[in-house]
């Protein structure tokens, strides 16, 4: 074993690559093929996206343990700890595990030279496959077509949402990033997709492949009532549930859990309870509330935006934020224009990708709303608790952001909690 503690294993990884994200299949699939990782001897769900995949993936999760069934879920990034990434039966996997995976994959790789992503997402084919999972939950990292997980053949696809985001990877405009998105498809397997106005690129491959496509808003999707969401699928009805997370994702998880006849009635509880960290999640303390999401593109902002003014009409937020400078800065903010209280600008010290607070000033809406700069998200959001005012901090930007929000509000021993 190259070395004994996961920490070791990952500092090594960042760098043991000439690039950090270098998109394609060839090397990973060799030594999963090396290893004896394919085909997968399992029932495989890949999830593709800009925003949501998380969500699903964890709606598919509570799906399958509810109905009895083991199954591993590899999601990615993670927020505090690494194997927040890999999941078997809805528990994280220990690190001596994810340790002993990377071994076996270090010594079957040879002279191959693999990304830290893609040491990742064999460790989780690894452990899955040792495991003997019967069901296997896969979220796509970047993009799909070129994603180390579309190494695995999978037996239904979901789409949930496109948008532009990872343009310099992914291409300039829907079509092209629904394209590679699009790249998990194969041939005649279900296709559940949550973007109510698929690409025609998207479209296309389906068609090519003669897939079965359920869409949103057709064959599945929700509505809301006076007393919370109704999700429907076909025929089949859900009582109206308090749910918080993305409904287009949970929509979707919905659609595929009946095509794998998980259930014969939509679930009626449990589904509302489904809570992610860093999704809309919510620290409270005895006079101030924090809020914290991981929107990191325009989309994700617009529906941060929108579940905001929902749960807390005609409120206003102290808004701390630190992003990544290859988004876009200017639309990002635009969304948050009318619910800024005050702009706390700040960034990741020691992240080459993030975006300086000189950055974000020329991207904040022009306007009389106050704005202070702080070196780091935890200055930012240690003034905001010292001061008097009651209105709630939002806390966005990136998982970087939150990751250190996080740990301050862990350290401070603040609750967490989800908040309807």
């Amino acid at each position: 074993m190259r070395f004994e503690h996961l920490d070791d294993w990952l500092r090594w990884q960042e760098t043991s690559h000439p690039s950090a994200i270098d998109l394609g299949l060839t090397r990973v699939r060799e030594v999963a093929d090396r290893l004896g990782l394919l085909p997968a001897h399992a029932t495989v769900i890949t999830i593709a996206g800009t925003n949501g995949k998380g969500t699903c993936a964890a709606a598919l999760e509570h799906l399958l343990i509810a109905a009895g069934s083991a199954c591993g879920v590899y999601s990615s990034p993670h927020i505090l700890r690494y194997h927040e990434r890999i999941r078997i039966n809805g528990n994280h996997v220990e690190d001596s595990a994810i340790c002993r995976a990377f071994a076996a994959i270090d010594n079957a790789r040879g002279d191959i030279s693999l990304t830290y992503f893609e040491f990742g997402t064999l460790a989780a084919l690894y452990l899955f496959n040792e495991a003997a999972l019967p069901y296997w939950v896969l979220e796509v990292g970047l993009g799909g077509r070129l994603d180390a997980t579309n190494i695995v053949d999978p037996d239904v696809a979901v789409i949930t949402s496109i948008a532009l985001d990872h343009v310099e990877w992914l291409g300039p405009d829907r079509e092209s990033i629904g394209r590679e998105k699009a790249g998990i498809c194969r041939a005649g397997i279900p296709v559940v997709c949550a973007d109510v106005d698929p690409p025609s690129s998207v479209l296309d491959i389906v068609n090519k492949l003669h897939c079965k496509l359920y869409r949103i808003d057709q064959e599945f999707g929700y509505r809301d009532s006076e007393d919370g969401t109704v999700f429907y699928v076909k025929d089949l009805q859900s009582s109206p549930l308090a749910v918080t997370l993305p409904r287009p994702s949970l929509a979707a998880a919905l659609q595929v859990g009946y095509l794998l006849k998980l259930f014969s009635d939509l679930p009626a509880e449990g589904f509302d309870s489904i809570a992610l960290p860093g999704r809309l999640q919510y620290a409270k303390t005895d006079s101030r509330t924090v809020i914290l999401d991981v929107a990191h593109n325009p989309a994700a902002f617009v529906y941060l935006a929108e579940q905001l003014r929902r749960r807390h009409p005609h409120q206003q937020f102290h808004i701390v934020i630190a992003m990544m400078a290859d988004k876009n800065l200017r639309e990002s903010l635009a969304a948050f224009n009318d619910l800024a209280e005050s702009w706390n600008l700040t960034t990741i010290a020691g992240l080459n990708r993030a975006a300086s607070t000189a950055q974000l000033l020329s991207a904040v809406p022009a306007g009389e709303i106050p704005i202070r700069e702080f070196a780091s998200v935890t200055d930012a959001l240690e003034q905001l608790l010292r001061e008097n005012s009651t209105s709630p901090v939002l806390v966005t930007g990136s998982f970087y952001t939150i990751a250190e929000a996080t740990r301050l509000l862990q350290a401070q021993e603040k609750v967490f909690e989800t908040v309807g």
